[in-house]
């Protein structure tokens, strides 16, 4: 998998509600929403609204807490930041 490093902010209004995605990444001919978390509280009801408004979307966290696969979600530890997200 090559990576295409388009790394930007990316910020929506939906109704009345401001959602932040810290990432938004480029993979071949994937996005991945990512959100970086510098500690436990896994909080990402961002991240969730974006990725249940793009259902074909999987999202990326990354934090404090060790690997986990959710429906929605994959959480990797913030020292496994350059895996090859596949």
């Amino acid at each position: 998998m090559s990576f295409k490093y388009t790394f930007q902010s990316e910020f929506l209004f939906l109704k009345e509600f401001f959602c932040e995605i810290d990432f938004l990444v480029q993979c071949d001919d994937r996005i991945l929403p990512i959100e970086i978390k510098a500690e436990e509280n896994l909080q990402a009801k961002s991240l969730r609204l974006f990725v249940e408004r793009n259902p074909q979307l999987h999202g990326i966290r990354f934090s404090m807490a060790r690997y986990r696969e959710q429906d929605w979600l994959t959480n990797y530890p913030l020292y496994a930041v350059g895996v090859d997200l596949k």
